[in-house]
């Protein structure tokens, strides 16, 4: 029995391997066409800077010449999706975590080789005025003298987000490289019901919203 299982097995991975290759290219090669070493000629984008998110979009032209030309296209964050057959035109968006500068690199290759020219397309956040949403608290009564920590998040949207956080008695550690959260301790002065303040600016306005925190005895 378990020979045949084995048997099954092989040649469902040779029945596999015949169909993927007998995939065709998108790009169709044209035996009839003079083919020389690729050169690509511009790489151009109808605009350098868009706004993160899938309303907004960048379209990318890569011009090239050789012949029975391949294009191929990569980005280390944002969605390349192809505007014509053979590729040369693309469109490019970023999500939010896409902010900043993005090098898109378009490869064109034949049988006589290939080339690589970049371009850099800006995605900027969509700054409008702040609104905190909430904020998360891992836990709400904590023990004093360091006993006993909370962990606060404050989540907030707007774009280009500025935090700030206050409290009326007690200490407020950072997070490292994360200003939206912060770690609350306190000692046995701050024993009762103490606020946790968290403060959401930018350009257009701010915004702050408070957590209670009871502090008890250890």
């Amino acid at each position: 029995m378990k020979k045949i299982y084995l048997y099954i097995s092989i040649f469902a991975l040779a029945l596999t391997m015949l169909l993927s290759g007998c995939k065709k290219d998108s790009t169709p090669i044209d035996p009839n066409v003079v083919t020389t070493v690729p050169v690509i000629n511009t790489i151009t984008a109808d605009k350098t800077t868009i706004m993160y998110g899938n309303e907004d979009h960048a379209i990318i032209t890569c011009n090239a010449s050789g012949g029975n030309l391949k294009y191929t296209w990569e980005v280390d964050l944002g969605d390349i999706i192809p505007q014509n057959t053979d590729r040369s035109k693309v469109s490019f968006t970023g999500a939010a975590c896409c902010v900043g500068e993005k090098t898109i690199k378009c490869t064109v290759s034949n049988d006589k080789g290939s080339v690589s020219k970049n371009i850099i397309i800006t995605i900027l956040e969509n700054v409008t005025v702040p609104d905190i949403i909430s904020i998360g608290v891992d836990n709400t009564q904590i023990k004093a003298d360091g006993i006993d920590a909370a962990n606060l998040v404050c989540y907030a949207i707007g774009g280009k987000l500025n935090y700030k956080w206050e409290t009326d008695c007690g200490k407020l550690t950072p997070v490292p490289s994360d200003s939206t959260r912060i770690t609350y301790t306190a000692t046995t002065e701050c024993i009762g019901d103490k606020t946790i303040k968290c403060t959401v600016s930018n350009e257009k306005g701010t915004i702050s919203k408070t957590q209670v925190i009871t502090v008890v005895a250890k």
